[in-house]
């Protein structure tokens, strides 16, 4: 496995393309949005986030390329436990929309968007943020 259970990624140095080859290892700063709920005329949009142990500062959620909005992360969440958050969502329109989270730990650094991700050629450790489509009806 060790040889096998490698990442492959291209990082950018001085405009030319440095390949990285490193053995899958920590797991990487991740979040995903797992589902609405609705009550009524509430909606509320629920995930989780992961870590290697290191702290998460904030999950961030974005509806439909907007601005970024904090969640409320669940505050009995341990270091190596599913952060799970939620966010209210108020008035969505009617028809599809696309949310996606991120997560930022304590350290600054932020789950990658999957641009950030574009040089990599392995899809171990893949933590991009996840595009989740939903539909109100």
């Amino acid at each position: 496995m060790a040889r096998e259970y490698v990442t492959l990624r291209g990082d950018k140095v001085n405009g030319e393309i440095v390949w990285n080859e490193t053995s899958v290892s920590k797991m990487q700063l991740t979040s995903a949005v797992v589902r609405v709920t609705r009550k009524g005329n509430l909606y509320e949009i629920v995930g989780f986030a992961l870590t290697d142990g290191t702290p998460v500062k904030s999950v961030q959620v974005r509806i439909d390329d907007g601005e970024w909005q904090s969640a409320i992360i669940d505050s009995t969440a341990t270091s190596y436990s599913w952060k799970l958050f939620r966010i209210p969502w108020k008035a969505p329109t009617k028809g599809e929309h696309a949310l996606v989270s991120r997560a930022v730990d304590i350290n600054g650094k932020i789950q990658p968007s999957e641009e950030d991700l574009e040089l990599k050629k392995t899809r171990w450790e893949n933590n991009g943020q996840i595009v989740r489509r939903v539909l109100i009806s």
